[in-house]
């Protein structure tokens, strides 16, 4: 017998600021980390003999909560990937709900009939998903093994292994980040033993709670998009066509880029929406080689301080009248591994 868990990521840039992200490499967030953390309590006591993951950072980063304390090897895969997007990968889902409505309709509710310019024919993600974990269990009769993977990916293949036409996938709902999936898998078959399963996560380290297109009978959700505005690395904030607000980021220099504007109509504030302008300047400056956003705020504007530590931003100089904080969104190992040891420490308290 072969014992397999499925897990999807920890909460990633895509959650967080509402963009179609499936092989766009995003990193995880700080309440991602958080979760990765509860995730390792989970499996402190459960031996794992080898672990998967699709080959993108957000699930090779979820994949620390088993290799790193139980100093196992991380073995990666391209077949574990999330379902490609295509011409919507990195746009807002807010946007994509205005410009193609009818394919989200689809993707959200009738996904064997969705298709985009790029896009992956979900048919073809479901039978490379089942080709892997075949031979993955192949590869370790009578272990145990962790496979770290995505949302919708997990969706088709844990709906298929349970029997369920993709009419019925449809239905099944979606998993939690870092839910846990069990399969029992011998000569007779694979068996479900329990799927998105998040009972680690407290209530304050949901992702899904703080997501509107989960309320919605057809999986839309209003929000923004950005437009750009004719300046390089100024974008307009749009909503209901209307434009709503702006940010701008200036040149990359040595891997950081300042964030210039920032701006929300007052009648558009405390909406949710805020986050989103960091995600579009994560976006561009990452397409142009940056790593690193640096801002300076006032020390008189206290909400702008508590908004930017919310934001991932960390305070890294001062002076008599401003604080200049940078938040980091690379790849590199050894930052993740200082993310994941202080949520842990974090978990402690």
């Amino acid at each position: 017998m072969t014992t397999v868990y499925l897990i999807r990521h920890a909460e990633a840039e895509g959650n967080l600021y509402r963009r179609a992200q499936g092989h766009y490499n995003s990193t995880i967030t700080d309440r991602g980390y958080r979760q990765i953390a509860a995730l390792a309590k989970r499996f402190a006591d459960i031996p794992i003999d080898a672990v998967y993951s699709s080959d993108l950072a957000r699930t090779c980063t979820t994949a620390l909560a088993v290799t790193c304390p139980k100093k196992l090897p991380l073995h990666t895969s391209e077949q574990l990937r999330e379902v490609g997007m295509g011409v919507w990968e990195d746009r807002t889902w807010a946007e994509i709900t205005r410009t193609d409505r009818e394919q989200l309709v689809l993707f959200n509710t009738d996904c064997g009939k969705w298709h985009v310019e790029g896009g992956q024919d979900i048919v073809s993600v479901r039978e490379r998903m089942t080709a892997e974990l075949a031979r993955i269990i192949d590869a370790h009769p009578g272990q145990t093994v962790a496979v770290f993977s995505h949302g919708m990916a997990l969706r088709m293949l844990i709906g298929t292994l349970q029997g369920l036409t993709l009419a019925e996938i449809d239905r099944t709902g979606h998993a939690e980040n870092t839910a846990v999936a069990k399969l029992a898998c011998s000569e007779d078959g694979i068996r479900v033993l329990y799927r998105d399963d998040a009972s680690h996560l407290p209530p304050e380290l949901l992702s899904l709670a703080h997501q509107a297109w989960t309320k919605d009978k057809e999986g839309l959700e209003a929000g923004i998009w950005f437009a750009p505005s004719g300046a390089e690395g100024h974008f307009d904030v749009l909503r209901e066509g209307t434009v709503i607000g702006a940010v701008s980021v200036g040149k990359c220099e040595n891997g950081v880029a300042e964030i210039e504007e920032y701006r929300l109509e007052r009648g558009e504030r405390g909406k949710g929406f805020g986050i989103q302008l960091i995600g579009q300047a994560v976006s561009y400056m990452r397409s142009r080689g940056c790593d690193t956003l640096r801002c300076e705020i006032a020390k008189s504007n206290a909400p702008g301080l508590k908004r930017a530590q919310q934001y991932g931003f960390t305070a890294v100089q001062e002076t008599a009248e401003s604080v200049v904080l940078t938040k980091y969104f690379g790849y590199n190992e050894e930052y993740r591994l200082k993310k994941l040891q202080e949520a842990i420490k974090l978990s402690g308290k």
